[in-house]
């Protein structure tokens, strides 16, 4: 008898969770199926404002179960479930996703494969919930599998590259080389994917979720997929007024007007920015001194590992150096980010976030760092950070 009871405790605690929904929140109830018992696994719960993500809540699954219970919904634009493997130093990425669009008062439920769990069933009440589920649904389901698996791969060469200790050169290069392989079939699956889903939005409704896959394809148009131009804007043409001028909406249409991208040795492009108190300022202005410029997002955890070196080398160079850190975020988010992280040297925001300015130094990751001569000449690209690496490459060029 206590073995029955011990076995049916989980199902009678989700459906005791049902019955306190919070009036002015929501409640999520996960299961998650094929994950190996043995592993002690970790399902994280991100708000999204933008294409910002911020950790709110996480649950260790019990018996392949999860539940999250938010007492008050902010102003996100979605959140999103991921599922992590937790024990061996670091957190392994099993899967990302599934995005969620919740309503108050609501309970979704979500159901799925572990490592495919993107594709996880949803039960919700909320439209445009219903909308991205009838959508994935005319997907290759085998394409998303694929490309799950892929990613998956992916994960588990990188942890292996940066957190063994004990690989040799010749190995790490190795699974550098394994890693770009994976990585081009995964292009290819995306190249299947967005065939796919060029075709499903000419027909489907239009909601939240259809709006970021369609600002998805102009990303890709703007790294080098000229041949969906044309259907993009078509499909920009489809969406609603209010789409039109929300931040998707109008970064779509950024992405699909082409930038001159610059390398090192270029001029310096001329950007309009803002600052805290919205005056409009420019990387020239700056002429005659070193400027290090910091593209960052509150979403992404190097850029904010970077903050503290980016702060010394303010302090120590101050006569030589303007450090300038330029949020690709919404507004609102980079003034909250900016305060809590104590980013007191020039401080300022790209409006046209990711699809703005960013764009012309040719890369699609946070951070990059950019070394300007007081000439106004690129000097130096750095993509990605490393502890170090910004000192060095200052003190390099400043050093007498």
């Amino acid at each position: 008898m206590i073995r029955v009871i011990k076995t049916l405790l989980p199902a009678l605690l989700m459906v005791a969770c049902t019955c306190k929904v919070p009036e002015k929140g929501a409640l999520i109830l996960g299961q998650v199926s094929a994950l190996d018992p043995g592993d002690k696994i970790i399902a994280v719960l991100f708000q999204f404002d933008g294409k910002a993500g911020k950790r709110i809540q996480t649950d260790t699954l019990k018996n392949g179960h999860f539940t999250f219970r938010l007492d008050s919904l902010g102003e996100a634009d979605h959140y999103m479930i991921s599922l992590f493997r937790s024990g061996k130093g670091y957190s392994d990425v099993i899967n990302y996703g599934p995005e969620l669009y919740l309503d108050t008062g609501t309970v979704v439920r979500v159901k799925g494969e572990g490592k495919h769990f993107r594709t996880a069933r949803i039960d919700s009440p909320v439209k445009d919930q219903k909308l991205r589920q009838r959508y994935l649904k005319k997907m290759s389901q085998e394409d998303w599998r694929a490309l799950d698996d892929s990613q998956a791969n992916y994960y588990r060469v990188i942890n292996e590259l940066y957190y063994d200790k004990g690989l040799t050169k010749e190995q790490k290069d190795s699974l550098r080389g394994v890693a770009q392989q994976i990585l081009d079939a995964s292009n290819e699956i995306n190249d299947r994917l967005s065939k796919q889903e060029i075709i499903i939005l000419e027909r489907e409704e239009i909601g939240a979720f259809a709006v970021r896959r369609i600002n998805s394809l102009a990303h890709q148009v703007s790294l080098g997929k000229k041949e969906y131009r044309e259907a993009v804007l078509h499909l920009y043409g489809r969406l609603s007024s209010e789409q039109k001028v929300s931040r998707d909406g109008m970064e779509i249409i950024n992405y699909l007007n082409p930038v001159k991208t610059v390398t090192v040795g270029s001029p310096v492009p001329s950007y309009m920015y803002f600052d805290k108190i919205g005056k409009s300022v420019y990387l020239s202005d700056f002429a005659g001194r070193w400027i290090l410029v910091d593209f960052w997002s509150s979403g992404c955890h190097p850029c904010i590992e970077s903050v503290l070196e980016l702060g010394s080398l303010n302090k120590d160079f101050p006569d030589k150096l303007s450090v300038v850190s330029i949020s690709l975020d919404k507004e609102n988010l980079w003034r909250e980010a900016s305060k809590e992280h104590g980013i007191i040297w020039n401080d300022w925001h790209d409006p046209k976030g990711a699809s703005g300015s960013f764009r012309a130094y040719g890369t699609t990751s946070v951070p990059t760092f950019v070394l300007v001569s007081p000439e106004g000449v690129i000097t130096d690209i750095i993509v990605g950070y490393r502890e170090g690496q910004l000192r060095r490459a200052v003190q390099n060029k400043l050093s007498p």
